[in-house]
């Protein structure tokens, strides 16, 4: 067999399933039989806005095709995250196999399922990034013994449920905000207190939970004014620092220093992970590559078999979605309408 099938941008701004070459891995480079796919907002995003010809989504599990001289085995379970969409080199999960370099998986212990080791990937890496690269806060393996606040917007977001977890391990007193509904998950992930979104006076219920002493959050939302109000939860002598999941407009920066011009904002970017050169917009942290994102992210790949088989760290829960690639455009509709809540759209590709 040397054609797959394969979820690709088309003309419309939409994708559809075809029939494609079998990519071969370069040197460096792996070939994974895809098992199952996990869905993230970036998907139907970048389908949006990639011209045709683009194999969609990033997150996945399966097993190695082809080790191509590395030190992994045929046949051996694996998963991990791409560049969905990326064309040089080509990289798209979306598809019956796929190629990534041989260093940016993790091998997927008994104990996890095809669906759990796919839900992990991408939203693991982000809460990873942002909390320990940009806000600088302590590992999980060296865990702070004078526990400090930190706020979580959106916990129950695919990335703000493994920053929750991460920042538990990590040993700080973790405020999250969510719906009243999902307060008892976020606990169950380790949330110390937790405030509703959809209270008008939840930046002052932060402050109060953190006696004013909030000086770092975690801004997994970062649309609909979220910035500006973490701003008015920060401690009004120290400031802080807060790191968005989205680009931070002038508009938002001003009303932010408007309000407390002590806090830092900084916008992250995950894809700097595979050591390419990125141009995204207007992020923070991209242009020239940048290895020492990636370096802690493979880091944390060899460490990621251990969390997930201790239930240090729990995956997303998770929907399975019927009709494997052919279905995944249905997700994305439910996705962009907003559908979606507190769990990750899973498919399965392969046998």
């Amino acid at each position: 067999m040397s054609t797959m099938r394969a979820l690709v941008s088309t003309e419309g701004k939409t994708a559809q399933v075809k029939d494609i070459p079998i990519p071969t891995p370069a040197e460096g480079e792996i070939l994974v039989k895809v098992h199952h796919v996990a869905q993230n907002p970036t998907d139907w995003k970048a389908m949006r806005a990639v011209p045709p010809g683009r194999i969609i989504g990033c997150d996945f599990s399966g097993t190695i095709e082809d080790p191509n001289g590395s030190s992994w085995r045929k046949s051996q379970r694996v998963a991990g995250f791409v560049h969905g969409t990326w064309a040089e080199p080509t990289r798209g999960s979306f598809a019956e196999y796929l190629v990534t370099e041989k260093d940016v998986v993790y091998e997927v212990p008994e104990s996890a399922s095809w669906e759990d080791a796919a839900a992990v990937p991408l939203a693991f890496a982000t809460a990873v990034q942002a909390m320990e690269q940009r806000l600088k806060l302590p590992e999980p393996s060296r865990p702070t013994k004078d526990s400090f606040p930190l706020f979580i917007n959106g916990g129950t977001s695919s990335v703000g449920k493994y920053a929750i977890q991460l920042a538990k391990l990590s040993g700080l007193f973790v405020v999250a905000s969510g719906s009243k509904k999902n307060h008892e998950l976020l606990k169950e992930l380790g949330a110390d207190a937790c405030v509703d979104y959809k209270d008008e006076d939840w930046p002052q219920q932060v402050r109060k939970l953190t006696h004013d002493k909030l000086e770092h959050a975690f801004d997994c939302i970062a649309e609909g004014g979220s910035v500006e109000k973490i701003t008015k939860a920060m401690s009004p002598s120290k400031g802080g620092h807060t790191v968005t999941l989205l680009p931070i407009s002038d508009e938002t920066k001003k009303t932010s220093a408007d309000t407390n011009s002590k806090v830092k904002l900084e916008s992250t970017i995950v894809y700097t992970v595979f050591g390419r050169e990125l141009h995204y917009g207007v992020f923070d942290n991209q242009g020239a590559p940048r290895p020492k994102d990636k370096a802690v992210w493979v880091k944390y790949l060899s460490l990621l078999p251990e969390l997930l088989s201790s239930k240090k760290i729990k995956a997303n829960r998770i929907k399975s979605m019927e009709g494997g690639l052919d279905g995944i455009l249905e997700g994305f509709e439910m996705h962009s309408a907003g559908k979606v809540s507190a769990e990750k759209l899973c498919y399965q590709v392969g046998q």
